[in-house]
């Protein structure tokens, strides 16, 4: 008999406790069972009514562009990157031209440390809440008090949740942690913005399946070798095109985003 995913829509022949596509746990439903389980009808094209898609805008119009029009309510991101390539202080621009209620969760750096960070991009609003902690229960305790429209996660790597037998950073813990902050960010309609660091090969460091688990993947690439240029791009994106990027250069004061609309492929200017 076979079973299909209600995450992520895949087929599978035989029963799993969790999605071998998508690792969300309990997801998987008989054919059978899926089509008596509601009351759907089929619906023709033309009459399907329109669902406008609320988008948080960042107010940089490159990276605007980029994401396909601004953040999607409720939708995951990962943001991966080299170490030193400035993920961080991007995070913390983004947050700032944002200016919604937002939690920034570090499981690396000290919320002093990001302090520090913050400061050099002049950076001090009192809608940005900065919290050093890996269990994911209790960040899920602090989403139900704060009620953010963004929060962050650097990374996920760091992060544990109650799972016995598995260290933070496995395979089972990367799975159930992400399928947590997933579910809360489904349920609650905020946007999540996971970190993470990237393999010699320039995937997410961990199993792979972190990147089929969001929406977006971005990509933060230093260009040459110890210079300033930086290039963004997305290499998943439900909600626009990956053929788009973004040509940056760190400065003192931050990442500085060229106004020129870049295409992937194309040479570092």
């Amino acid at each position: 008999m076979p079973y299909r995913c209600t995450n992520c829509r895949r087929t599978h022949p035989a029963f799993h406790l969790a999605c071998p596509d998508c690792g969300v746990w309990n997801a998987l439903l008989s054919i059978t069972e899926e089509i008596g389980a509601g009351d759907s009808q089929p619906v023709a094209l033309p009459d399907v009514e329109g669902i406008a898609t609320p988008r948080t805008l960042t107010r940089i119009d490159p990276f605007d562009r980029l994401l396909g029009g601004g953040f999607v309510a409720g939708s995951s991101i990962l943001l991966i990157g080299t170490p030193g390539a400035g993920k961080s202080t991007l995070v913390l621009q983004l947050l700032r031209n944002i200016d919604l209620p937002s939690l920034y969760v570090t499981g690396e750096e000290s919320v002093q440390q990001l302090k520090l960070r913050a400061n050099r991009l002049e950076i001090n609003s009192n809608k940005l809440f900065l919290l050093f902690e890996t269990n994911v229960r209790r960040i899920i305790g602090h989403i139900e008090r704060l009620h953010p429209a963004v929060l962050v996660i650097d990374s996920i790597q760091a992060m544990y949740t109650d799972l016995s037998g598995a260290v933070a950073g496995s395979t089972p813990q990367i799975r159930k942690s992400i399928h947590s902050f997933r579910r809360a960010a489904h349920q609650k309609g905020f946007i999540l913005l996971i970190v993470g660091q990237v393999t010699k090969d320039r995937g997410a460091a961990g199993p792979k399946l972190l990147e089929h688990a969001v929406d977006v993947v971005l990509c933060l690439e230093e260009g040459e070798a110890g210079g300033n240029g930086r290039v963004l791009y997305a290499s998943k994106n439900r909600f626009g095109s990956t053929l788009n990027r973004c040509l940056l250069s760190m400065t003192e004061s931050g990442l500085l985003f060229s106004p020129a609309a870049g295409r992937r492929g194309a040479g570092i200017a």
